[in-house]
């Protein structure tokens, strides 16, 4: 080669009967230094597809539709117009008592059912989610697919399965939209449509083909100079968890596999030296990347998507060296986003089979794990000298970066990683006892060659375990300079492994945390420094700028990770002139930091606040006459009135009340008009508190916002289709007499309210794409969310997080977003409580409300 080489792909999609093969033996590797990049068209967003279209659908009963497929058909994955169905799930009909082989049933309902030996037992356990086949059922007798079973319930170190947490891919559970069953033996795939989805036009993909890309060398003979750019990679597939081996989680979406395994496979002489088993200890069976790379050098991924997948996303394997993963989005993968290394290669004698000198920097992983639900946002097996950098990790299901491995000690040639300024939020989603970034096993020879974290902010767990999390076995550690908080979880801390196994050798100074005191669960490791570290709060606060400026996604690379902008509406009290007055209509005296320009000055973070009497009002004059549907009034976290109401008048003198307010919280509460009001001014009074000691203070207004009428109604949500889910995606059960309905049928006091799991979300479609600026979550004062968040979405699978909110007391929450988004899902997701004997109890929502521009 005397140039690059560059080939250009047009818009499109490229179906794929096999794997995209690049092979050093092949001829693939760039020479003398140059780069062969596969790379996206200018414009152009092609996508390479594993998929198989699946047309010719026809209607049944019960609104079901099915569609023929050919024989031999094997899927996991059913996709409807871009959205990822789910396998027929439910609970089990009959209780369970477990025998040596499986199970005897209080009944003979599951004996009826039909392909019994496509029927999957789901089991979730603490940081594990273990997935094992029917081998067969007579009357009331359950025999499980072998090895599967005994691998999940006789391990020798972890969790074990018990009974299953519910039943899955059994055509008789098929009953809530979205839902999907491969009937195998009738070569017919039946499907539950979602709201609005039309199956006579609908673009149905079936996950096919398991390797999508792949690039392969040898040790002396490396794939050399290879970049891909700009391409879209999806729709690939993965079975191995229909066969006899199941999926029998051990931690991370490890597994154990074969007959025996949970004896043998990576056991090592742990449990028994006189019949040890495979070593190193912990060698357990990787699950597999979509798109795979094993002895590389100098590869690049930089702009690419990894969606609709369903294994790992990419796995960067042995001999994989110089490599630079960056600005890459990983999202709707069944399980890990990215892999690097294994568990396989502890301590080699030939350390070129260990990953060395990659970089992951600035890549968007999110929603990822979402079939195998113990996987993370990025997993680091064995590697050298890496660097995990700069990446936002948010909305997985449990820990959000895992480096290194080795459960049990094993003796590791792991040295030299880093993982810095990432910004990690929204883990433990599903799964306990993980962290945002969790660590295993030694990592080098001394803190000078070990494991750096520096930089990183980590927030928002949803299960139990810690924000940075040194698990057993942990050796050399370095820890500064990083951020913790709104974890419901110790900051630092973990388990050691036994009195004879290695843990310590830790430096955790310079960070800032919720909690300062280490939780060694099992024990005090040894050789450790903790000091010099900062207390900030739940909420952040103390965290400096720079701090959560720096972590996450690069300005380079921020865009790909940005929701969609909207149109902010015209805030025609904007700059206006305001008066503040007690209730007599007198000159209200003003706390020393106010001005009466900050309620209009358009910056929240100034305030106006009246001194010397708890009932006061705000006069805005907008200087002349106008049409308005709704106002918002902005009220600081540290002062608000809990109730208010709003006057309007045409001349100053005659008022009349267009909007009230009861049970108020802070943040800027949307007071949508019934119909259509003329005004100049605006008046807002203060309610209460009427004395000291309530909730909420004193009002202090930061910002009022005064908005035109919009077609059809301010509250673009109200009496929209509305569906309440689970955190894992399914339909949830409700409450007796609620539905989804009820949370934004515009009666604030009816209420959804979901049933059986703590954890729940309530999504409105807007039924057209949306610019939205201000949202309000009413939720009575008896159940309620402590702390919630909120996403929206295009198109039903890609979600962006745009609030946050942790201090909920139920009432009216307003929520004004830091720039408008365009969007057509809302939805709203509990995050605490999480369990139960929490304050607020179950979350219910009265009303959900959408305000922006059409």
């Amino acid at each position: 080669m005397t140039t690059d080489i560059n080939v250009v792909l047009a818009d499109g999609t490229y179906r794929l009967d096999g794997p995209l093969s690049f092979g050093s033996a092949a001829g693939d590797s760039a020479t003398g230094g140059h780069t062969v990049s596969y790379q996206a068209a200018p414009g152009a967003h092609p996508v390479l597809s594993g998929g198989q279209q699946v047309t010719g659908w026809t209607q049944g009963s019960n609104g079901v539709w099915s569609a023929n497929v050919p024989a031999g058909t094997d899927t996991r994955q059913l996709y409807v117009d871009g959205v990822r169905a789910n396998r027929a799930s439910g609970p089990a009909p009959t209780t369970f008592t477990r025998t040596a082989t499986g199970y005897t049933t209080s009944n003979t309902t599951l004996a009826g059912w039909q392909n019994i030996s496509n029927v999957e037992f789901v089991y979730g356990v603490e940081w594990t989610q273990m997935r094992c086949g029917v081998a067969s059922v007579s009357g009331t007798t359950v025999t499980m697919q072998q090895p599967c079973f005994d691998n999940s319930t006789k391990k020798q170190y972890g969790v074990n399965a018990d009974v299953p947490s519910f039943i899955e891919n059994a055509k008789e559970l098929l009953n809530a939209p979205g839902e999907f069953y491969l009937d195998k033996p009738g070569h017919t795939i039946y499907y539950l449509p979602r709201a609005g989805q039309q199956m006579s036009t609908a673009d149905v993909e079936m996950a096919s083909l398991q390797n999508l890309i792949t690039g392969n060398g040898t040790a002396s003979n490396p794939l050399r100079g290879l970049a891909i750019s700009g391409i879209t990679v999806a729709y690939g597939g993965w079975t191995t968890p229909n066969s006899s081996d199941g999926f029998s989680e051990v931690q991370a979406n490890m597994r154990l596999t074969g007959a025996n395994a949970w004896q043998k496979q990576g056991s090592c002489d742990r449990f028994s030296t006189t019949d040890p088993g495979t070593c190193p200890y912990g060698n357990w069976t990787m699950t597999p990347g979509n798109v795979t790379f094993t002895y590389t050098d100098g590869l690049k991924l930089s702009g690419n998507t990894f969606q609709h997948l369903g294994a790992a996303g990419l796995q960067l394997g042995q001999g994989v060296t110089n490599s630079s993963i960056t600005g890459n989005v990983f999202t709707d993968i069944s399980g890990n986003g990215v892999e690097i290394g294994n568990g396989t290669d502890a301590n080699p004698t030939d350390l070129s089979v260990l990953p060395t000198g990659n970089t992951i920097a600035d890549n968007w992983i999110h929603n990822v794990a979402v079939e195998y639900t113990g996987g993370v946002g990025i997993f680091q097996g064995y590697t050298r000298n890496d660097t995990i950098t700069h990446n936002q990790v948010n909305n997985v299901p449990y820990s959000g970066i895992s480096s290194n491995w080795g459960w049990g000690r094993t003796a590791t040639k792991t040295s030299g990683n880093k993982i810095t300024n990432n910004l990690v939020y929204d883990y433990m989603q599903q799964r306990s006892d993980g962290g945002g970034i969790y660590v295993l096993g030694q990592e080098g020879t001394s803190l000078a060659d070990g494991l750096v974290i520096s930089g990183n902010v980590v927030r928002g767990a949803g299960g139990g375990g810690f924000a940075i999390y040194t698990d057993g076995g942990s050796q050399y550690v370095t820890m500064t300079g990083n951020a913790a908080y709104n974890a419901n979880n110790a900051s630092m801390g973990g388990c050691k492994e036994g009195t004879t196994t290695p843990y310590g050798d830790f430096s955790f100074t310079g960070n800032y945390f919720e909690n300062l005191t280490p939780n060694w669960v099992c024990g005090d490791p040894s050789n450790v420094n903790v000091s010099g570290n900062t207390q900030v709060s739940a909420a952040g606060v103390g965290v400096p700028a720079t701090v959560l400026a720096n972590a996450g996604l690069e300005s380079a690379y921020a865009g790909i990770a940005a929701p969609p902008a909207g149109v902010a509406p015209t805030n025609l009290a904007a700059h206006k002139p305001a008066v503040a007055q007690f209730i007599d209509g007198s000159t209200a005296q003003l706390q020393p930091e106010s001005q009466l320009t900050y309620a209009t000055d358009g910056d929240p973070a100034t305030y106006i606040q009246a001194s010397g009497q708890f009932r006061w009002q705000l006069v805005v004059d907008l200087q002349q006459a106008q049409g308005l549907g709704y106002i918002t009034v902005g009220m600081p976290q540290a002062h608000f009135a809990t109730d208010f109401h709003v006057d309007a008048s045409t001349d100053g003198t005659t008022w009349t009340t267009v909007g009230t307010v009861n049970n108020s919280g802070w943040g800027s509460i949307p007071v949508a008009f019934s119909t259509p009001v003329t005004a100049r001014y605006l008046r807002v009074v203060a309610d209460k508190p009427d004395n000291s000691g309530q909730r909420g203070d004193q009002m202090a207004i930061s910002e009022i916002g005064a908005y035109a009428p919009i077609q059809g109604g301010s509250n673009t949500a109200l009496k929209t289709p509305a569906q309440a889910l689970f955190i894992d995606g399914t339909q949830a059960d409700m409450q007796p007499g609620s539905t989804p309905a009820l949370g934004n049928d515009g009666n604030t006091s009816t209420f959804a309210q979901a049933s059986g799991r703590y954890r729940w979300s309530l999504q409105v479609d807007l039924q057209q794409p949306e610019s939205i600026s201000v949202l309000s979550v009413l939720m009575p004062t008896d159940k309620y969310a402590t702390a919630f968040h909120v996403d929206v979405s295009l198109d039903n699978s890609t979600f962006w997080t745009v609030a946050h909110r942790t201090d909920s007391a139920g009432g009216i929450t307003g929520i004004q977003l830091d720039a408008p988004v365009t969007a057509r899902y809302v939805r709203v997701i509990a995050d605490r409580p999480n369990s139960g004997g929490q304050t607020g109890g179950q979350m219910a929502i009265s009303e959900l409300a959408v305000y922006g521009t059409k």
